[in-house]
């Protein structure tokens, strides 16, 4: 019994209320459009905004997607594209655009672009020379992971799976359909995850806060993934190869890189160290029950510590 309306039949116009005239639909800078009562006026739009013709919308998508990668649009705020708010290269957002034009409009084909591009791989340690840049680029710009990519990441790491009412279990924070999940995810709300409620990006809140890391260092919701039967610190418990080789598989979740042999033999002189300060039990059995439970928990340590480094929360 519901009533679904795509497109009300009838001439599309709206009336100019200092002269009271009837003004039918147009782009920027063109004559109206020619409709009918059967054409739907957003069918044009869509056209108008993404012909190859129109100056501004591959501009305007390319700079939001090099704001995505680099932590600042060539045009900062990236929503604000006017002449009195300059990029601060403008031959790169035009050639960005052009790009991108020529490609058909392929948003992988930018992706790939920008991430194989010498800006994105340049180190975020700064020196003498860029030390107080932040408009030009020279070095990269360490940001904190989007709350969705950073509670799938911890997910990741810990072997845990996140639960969202009416979604399958396990469903990824970056597939949530809509923001009404964010209610029941306290991760999603502390980690800036928008609500939705505008259409401006400043609404995504990608600031740090003392909040944020009381989360990650002692709340249940970290702790539960962290000791649960099924986490990924009980079955490297339970797994028979050696230490060091499992410490570089939680590296490598964590950070993308193996460890240094200084990072292996912390690790596992921890984990022999926990395991042999275990207090003795009645007997052999319940010793080395207590045994194993202190490895478990020297793994969960582990797991813990890495997913609280900022090398873990960032991209740098």
């Amino acid at each position: 019994g519901e009533e679904i309306v795509i497109h009300r039949r009838g001439e599309a116009k709206a009336t100019n209320k200092k002269n009271g005239q009837a003004m039918k639909p147009a782009a920027l800078g063109q004559s109206a459009f020619d409709l009918s009562v059967d054409d739907d006026p957003r069918v044009f739009l869509a056209d108008w905004m993404t012909s190859p013709k129109n100056p501004w919308f591959a501009k305007a998508l390319v700079n939001r997607y090099w704001k995505h990668f680099f932590g600042r649009g060539l045009v900062d705020p990236e929503d604000d594209m006017r002449d009195t708010n300059p990029p601060s290269n403008p031959e790169l957002l035009d050639a960005l655009a052009a790009h991108f034009v020529a490609s058909g409009f392929d948003l992988k084909e930018l992706v790939r672009t920008l991430a194989r591009s010498t800006t994105y791989q340049l180190s975020a340690e700064p020196n003498a020379y860029n030390d107080k840049d932040r408009h030009h680029f020279s070095r990269f710009y360490p940001r904190r992971l989007p709350a969705e990519v950073l509670l799938d990441s911890v997910n990741t790491l810990t072997g845990g799976r996140s639960q969202f009412e009416g979604l399958p279990s396990g469903t990824r924070a970056i597939c949530l359909p809509d923001n009404s999940f964010n209610a029941q995810s306290y991760f999603l709300t502390v980690f800036g995850r928008p609500e939705g409620s505008s259409a401006c990006e400043c609404e995504r809140s990608m600031e740090a806060s003392l909040s944020q890391s009381l989360h990650l260092l002692n709340s249940k919701d970290i702790q539960s993934r962290l000791s649960a039967d099924d986490s990924r610190p009980a079955r490297l418990q339970t797994d028979s190869r050696p230490d060091p080789v499992k410490v570089g598989e939680l590296y490598q979740l964590a950070y993308a890189r193996s460890p240094s042999l200084e990072e292996v033999q912390r690790a596992t002189e921890y984990l022999a160290r926990k395991a042999g300060a275990s207090k003795p039990g009645k007997d052999a059995a319940e010793t080395e029950a207590l045994r194993v439970k202190a490895r478990r928990e020297a793994w969960e340590d582990l797991n813990w510590a890495l997913l609280n480094t900022k090398a873990f929360l960032f991209n740098h």
